[in-house]
C-alpha cells in the first residue's frame, strides 16, 4: 500500500494490516524509513540525494532507476523549464543537458525555435540531422507542447539508450513525458508578462561621415569625389531641419515587443479517475510593427484505474498557432544597417526611393503581409493490463492531424522622389501566394513487459511492434496584379496567363518490432541488450528491412565490500559501457529518395502547345538509409552525498552519407545520389552538481561541459561548397577562402608579390600563396598567381565546447538563480555590406572607420573602395570567432509566506522578475549576434555570409504562479 503527498507535503494513509514502519520516498532525495509507533501524525525531511540514485528516468517504452541505467541518458526536469519565458521549448533547452548543442538565430516572433544536436553533427548534403522527439510515446515537434506540460525530458544520447527507436535514432532521440494529476484538487495559475529588445543591433554612422567615407572610397578607386561640398552643406540643411527622418533604424524598430503568457491547469484524482485539464495563451509581438505571434493550447491528460490491474490513459491536445509577419521582412533586415544614412525616409507624406527603390520602413507599413496557422489535433488511448504482478501488456492508438496555412501577400510599394514624382518600385506588381498543408499521423503500438526477481537476480524483458503512417497534402495557388490591393483574396487577382497552382500528395509507412532485456545482479552488475528491426516504404523492397542492435554494461563499483570503508566520502560509484547501431532513414529532400522526380513542362511548335515529361537526373534504387555506430564509456559518482559527477566518452561514426559521384555524361542525365560518404564525431562530455542547505540558506551549483571532434573521415575524393565547405579531413560546414596576410603598404610590395584580383593599389588585402607544382617531397611550391587553389580551410562553423551553469541560491522564502550558456572554439562568417566598408553603397558602421590610409598604416580593414574586386575575397580577413559566454537567464523570486497565502484562501504564491539574455560575450562583430551563422530555411542548417535576420532579443518578465 503507499500514498503521495500533495503540494504542501500533507499526506494520509490508512493501513489494512499491521505494520510497524513507513518508507518515505521523493524524486531527488534519499529515501527515510521511520517508526509508526503509537502516533497519528509522522512528520519527516527528506535529506537532498545529488546523484538522484532513485529517480525512475523515462527511457524507450518504458523506465528505469537511474541506479540501474548502463546507457547515456540527460534527464531535465520541469523546474528547470517552467520559468524561463520561452515560448519554443527547443531554445529553452540551451545549455541544460552536455552534449546537446542548441543554436538559435533569431528572437522572432513564432520563429525562436532552436537547431537542435546531440554529439555532433552525423550529415551533410540535405539529411535530416534533427533529433527524434517523442511526446508520451508519439513522434512529434518538441515546439508543439507547451514547457509548462512538461514533466521531464529524458536526452537518449548513446546507441544504448537511442537503439530502441532504429531507423530514426542516429541523431538522438528526446523522450517528452507531460504531466498528470497527482493531488485530489488543485488549480494552478502560471503567467507572465514582458517586454523584448534587441540583444545588439549594428549601430551606423550619421550621413555626413557616410559622404566623408564614400569621398574617400572613390577618390582610391578614380580620383574622383562623389558627393562636392555643395552636396554636403545641403545635406547639413535638411538633416537639421528634421533629423529623425534620417533615422532609419528608429524607423524600423517601432514594435513594442510586449510579451505574455498565461497557463492554468486543474487536477483532479477521485481514485479511479484522475484528470489534468489545461489551457494556455501565448501572445508575443515583435520589435518591428505588423509581428506577431499567439497561440493557443489545450491538453487534457485522463487517467482511469477501475482496479490494480487496468489502467487506461486517454489524452487529448489541440494547439492553434497564428504567426504575423511582414512580407518581405528578410529584406528589412537585410537594410537595418545597410541603408544609406544621407537618404530620408520620407518625402513630406510620401515614401522616398531609398535604395534603389527599396524602403524598408514603407515595406513594413505598406509592403504586405505574410500569416500562417497551424491547427494540431492530437489523441492518444493507452490501455495498459497486467493479468499478473510480474507481467504488463500495454496497447496505444495514437492519431494526430495537423493542418497548415500560409498566406504571402506582398505588395508594390510605390516610392517618390524629392520633388514628388513616382520613383517606382522594387516589387512592380502586387502577387498572393496561397498554400496549404494538411498531415495525418497514424501510431500504433503493443509491448509487453515481464519482470522477475529471483533472489538477487533481476530480470525485464520488453518486446513489441508498431506501425507509423504518415499522410501529407499540399495545394497552392496564385495569382498577382491586384486592382484592388487590400483585397488578399485569390479571386481578386488578374486571371491571366500568371496565374499558377500546384499540388502534391506524400505517404510513408513504418512497421517495427522491437525489444531490451535487463538483467542486474544484487544491482551491482549490470546488462542491457536492445534490438530494433525496421521496415520503411522509403526505400524499395530490397533495401527495406534493417536491424538495429545494442548492447550495454555497468557495474556500481561503490556496493562492493571493498569500498566500504570510503563509502562516507564516495557514496556512489558506477562504470558502464555501450555498442550499438542505429539508423537515419530520413536522407535526401524527397520520401521517396530512391526514385527521381518527372520533370513536367510544355513546348510550342507549329501554333500548338505539347505538354513534356522529362527526367533529369538518374535515380539510384539501391540507396539505403545512413547508419551510425557507436561505442562510449562512463563513469558516474557522488562524494558525501552532495556532490554528484559524470563523465563520458563516444566514438560515433555516421556511413552511407549521401554524395552525388560521377558518372558517364553518355547517359544525358545527372548523377544521382549514392550512400558514399563516412563521418566521424568523437568527443567527451562532463556534469557536475553540488547541493546543500545551512539553516534557511541553500545553495545548488551546477555545471556542464562537451567537447566533440567532427571530421568527414571519406568523400570518396570530391568536395563540394564554396564558402561553405564538404572536405575530406576537416568538419562538416567547415569555412573555405584565402589566408590574408596583412595589407600591402606600397606599390613596390605590390610588384614584388603574387598576382591577386583586379588592380591593386596599397591598402589592399593580401593573400598568402601556397599553391603550384609540387616539390619531390609533395610540398606545394608558390606559383605568384592566387587561384583558386590557393584557398584552403580557415574554419569551422561547429562549436568543438558547449557548455552551461547555473547557481540557485535560496534564503527563507527569496530564491535567486542565474543561468549562464555558451559554445567555444567556433567559427563565422560575413561579409559584403554587413562587415566591408562602402560595399554595396551600404551605411557605415563606427568600427569599419578604421580602414587603410597613408595616415593609418595599421589599420583593421583595408583601403575603402567601391570597385575593389580584391578586398571582397572570402578570406580569413572576414572570419571571426562565434564562441560567446551568455547570461541566458537570471530570476529573482520570493514564495509569500504560508501564513499570508492561507488568509487568501490560497494554498501557494510565488513571484518573480526575470531576464533572459541580458549579456554577451563574444568577439564576433559588433551588432551581429555569434549564433547567426544557424538557418533553418537551409538544407544544412548553416548559412554564410549574410546577417539579414531578426535579431535575438533580451526578455524582461514579471511572473506569478498561484495555486488555489
Amino acid at each position: 500500500m503507499g500514498t503521495t503527498t500533495n503540494s504542501e507535503g500533507f499526506y494520509t494513509i490508512t493501513f489494512t494490516q499491521k505494520a510497524e514502519r513507513l518508507n518515505f520516498t521523493g524524486v531527488g532525495y534519499a529515501s527515510q524509513n521511520a517508526s509508526i509507533g503509537s502516533g497519528s501524525v509522522i512528520d519527516v525531511t527528506l535529506d537532498r540525494d545529488v546523484a538522484n540514485l532513485g529517480e525512475v528516468v523515462v527511457v524507450g517504452y518504458g523506465t528505469q532507476k537511474k541506479i540501474n541505467l548502463t546507457g547515456s541518458v540527460s534527464q531535465i526536469s520541469s523546474e528547470q523549464l517552467e520559468r524561463r519565458p520561452n515560448l519554443s521549448t527547443s531554445a529553452a533547452l540551451q545549455g541544460l543537458a552536455a552534449g546537446v548543442t542548441v543554436t538559435q538565430q533569431t528572437g522572432s516572433p513564432g520563429g525562436d525555435a532552436g537547431q537542435i544536436r546531440i554529439r555532433g553533427i552525423n550529415s551533410f548534403g540535405g539529411s535530416n540531422s534533427d533529433p527524434l522527439v517523442i511526446i508520451d510515446g508519439v513522434a512529434g515537434s518538441i515546439d508543439d507542447i507547451d514547457a509548462n506540460l512538461i514533466e521531464s525530458i529524458s536526452v537518449l544520447k548513446d546507441a544504448a539508450s537511442a537503439a530502441i527507436y532504429g531507423s530514426r535514432a542516429a541523431n538522438g532521440v528526446i523522450l517528452i513525458t507531460t504531466k498528470r494529476a497527482k493531488d485530489k484538487m488543485l488549480v494552478l495559475y502560471r503567467g507572465y508578462i514582458g517586454q523584448q529588445k534587441p540583444t545588439s543591433l549594428p549601430k551606423v554612422t550619421d550621413g555626413l561621415t557616410y559622404m566623408r567615407v564614400f569621398n574617400d572610397a572613390s577618390m582610391n578607386d578614380n580620383g574622383i569625389k562623389i558627393y562636392s561640398d555643395e552636396d554636403i552643406e545641403a545635406f547639413k540643411a535638411k538633416y537639421e531641419e528634421d533629423p529623425s527622418n534620417y533615422d532609419w533604424q528608429d524607423a524600423i524598430l517601432q514594435g513594442n515587443g510586449l510579451m505574455q503568457n498565461h497557463f492554468v491547469s486543474l487536477t483532479a484524482n477521485s481514485g479511479i479517475v484522475r484528470v489534468n485539464p489545461s489551457l494556455s495563451y501565448a501572445d508575443q509581438n515583435g520589435i518591428i510593427k505588423n509581428t506577431n505571434f499567439k497561440r493557443y493550447a489545450f491538453r487534457n491528460n485522463m487517467d482511469i484505474t477501475p482496479n490494480e490491474k487496468f489502467n487506461i490513459k486517454f489524452d487529448i491536445a489541440v494547439t492553434n498557432k497564428n504567426r504575423q509577419q511582414v512580407a518581405s521582412e528578410g529584406t528589412i533586415w537585410n537594410y537595418l544597417g545597410r541603408m544609406p544614412t544621407n537618404i530620408p525616409i520620407r518625402y513630406g507624406d510620401l515614401w522616398s526611393d531609398g535604395w534603389v527603390k527599396i524602403n524598408p520602413v514603407g515595406y513594413i507599413e505598406d509592403g504586405g503581409n505574410r500569416k500562417s496557422n497551424n491547427i494540431d489535433f492530437y489523441g492518444n488511448l493507452s490501455l495498459n493490463y497486467k493479468p499478473t504482478n510480474w507481467l504488463s501488456l500495454t496497447g496505444m492508438v495514437a492519431p494526430r492531424y495537423v493542418t497548415t496555412n500560409v498566406h504571402s501577400f506582398t505588395k508594390s510599394v510605390t516610392t517618390y522622389l524629392e520633388d514628388g514624382s513616382e520613383a517606382g518600385a522594387a516589387n512592380t506588381f502586387t502577387d498572393l501566394t496561397e498554400t496549404s498543408y494538411r498531415y495525418l499521423y497514424g501510431t500504433y503500438q503493443f509491448f509487453a513487459t515481464a519482470q522477475k526477481s529471483i533472489k538477487e537476480h533481476n530480470l525485464s524483458l520488453m518486446a513489441g511492434t508498431s506501425r507509423e503512417t504518415y499522410d501529407e497534402k499540399y495545394l497552392m495557388a496564385y495569382r498577382r496584379d491586384f486592382v484592388y490591393d487590400d483585397y488578399e483574396v485569390i479571386g481578386a487577382g488578374a486571371d491571366n496567363e500568371t496565374k499558377d497552382n500546384n499540388g502534391s500528395r506524400d505517404q510513408w509507412l513504418l512497421v517495427s518490432g522491437f525489444g531490451r532485456l535487463n538483467y542486474d545482479f544484487k544491482s551491482k552488475y549490470l546488462f542491457e541488450a536492445n534490438m530494433r528491426y525496421d521496415g520503411t516504404s522509403r526505400f524499395i523492397k530490397a533495401n527495406r528491412w534493417a536491424a538495429f542492435p545494442s548492447f550495454s554494461a555497468g557495474w556500481v563499483i561503490s556496493k562492493e565490500s571493498f569500498m566500504e570503508s570510503v563509502s562516507p566520502v564516495l557514496s556512489f560509484l558506477k562504470i558502464r559501457g555501450s555498442w550499438g547501431k542505429l539508423g537515419n532513414q530520413n536522407i535526401g529532400s524527397s520520401y521517396y529518395p530512391f526514385s527521381e522526380t518527372l520533370n513536367l513542362s510544355s513546348v510550342s511548335m507549329g501554333g500548338i502547345i505539347y505538354q513534356m515529361i522529362a527526367q533529369s537526373n538518374l535515380s539510384n534504387p539501391d540507396l539505403r538509409w545512413e547508419e551510425t555506430t557507436m561505442k562510449g564509456i562512463g563513469i558516474e559518482g557522488s562524494l558525501f552525498k552532495k556532490l554528484s559527477f559524470t563523465y563520458e566518452w563516444y566514438d560515433k561514426k555516421t556511413d552511407g552519407i549521401l554524395l552525388k559521384l560521377n558518372t558517364s555524361q553518355l547517359t544525358g542525365l545527372g548523377s544521382p545520389y549514392q550512400n558514399a560518404a563516412l563521418v566521424s564525431n568523437k568527443g567527451w562530455e562532463f556534469s557536475t552538481r553540488y547541493d546543500d542547505q545551512w539553516g534557511d540558506f541553500k545553495l545548488g551549483v551546477g555545471f556542464n561541459l562537451s567537447d566533440v571532434k567532427n571530421r568527414i573521415v571519406d568523400m570518396k575524393g570530391q568536395t563540394s561548397g564554396a564558402l561553405l565547405r564538404q572536405q575530406e579531413g576537416y568538419a562538416i560546414n567547415s569555412i573555405y577562402g584565402y589566408i590574408a596576410e596583412g595589407f600591402y603598404q606600397s606599390q613596390e610590395e605590390i610588384d614584388n608579390g603574387p598576382v591577386q584580383f583586379g588592380t591593386l593599389k596599397p591598402g589592399d588585402v593580401k593573400y598568402k600563396d601556397i599553391a603550384g607544382e609540387f616539390d619531390e617531397n609533395g610540398n606545394a611550391i608558390p606559383d605568384g598567381n592566387i587561384t583558386d587553389l590557393d584557398k584552403v580551410i580557415i574554419g569551422s562553423t561547429i562549436p568543438r565546447y558547449t557548455y552551461g551553469g547555473n547557481l540557485d541560491l535560496g534564503w527563507k522564502g527569496i530564491s535567486l538563480s542565474a543561468f549562464v550558456q555558451g559554445v567555444g572554439k567556433a567559427d563565422g562568417y560575413l561579409n559584403a555590406h554587413y562587415v566591408i566598408p562602402a560595399a554595396n553603397s551600404s551605411a557605415i558602421k563606427p568600427w569599419q572607420l578604421d580602414y587603410w590610409s597613408e595616415d593609418n598604416r595599421d589599420a583593421a580593414l583595408p583601403r575603402v573602395s567601391i570597385t575593389s574586386t580584391n578586398n571582397t575575397q572570402n578570406s580569413t580577413l572576414w572570419m571571426r570567432s562565434t564562441s560567446y559566454l551568455r547570461l541566458k537567464n537570471i530570476q529573482l523570486g520570493y514564495q509569500i509566506p504560508q501564513q499570508i497565502v492561507t488568509k487568501m484562501g490560497l494554498k501557494n504564491v510565488f513571484v518573480y522578475v526575470n531576464g533572459q539574455n541580458l549579456l554577451t560575450k563574444t568577439d564576433f562583430y559588433e551588432g551581429y549576434d555569434p549564433e547567426i551563422n544557424y538557418n533553418a530555411a537551409v538544407s544544412d542548417g548553416v548559412s554564410l555570409g549574410e546577417g539579414n535576420y531578426y535579431p535575438q532579443v533580451k526578455t524582461f518578465t514579471f511572473g506569478i504562479d498561484v495555486k488555489f
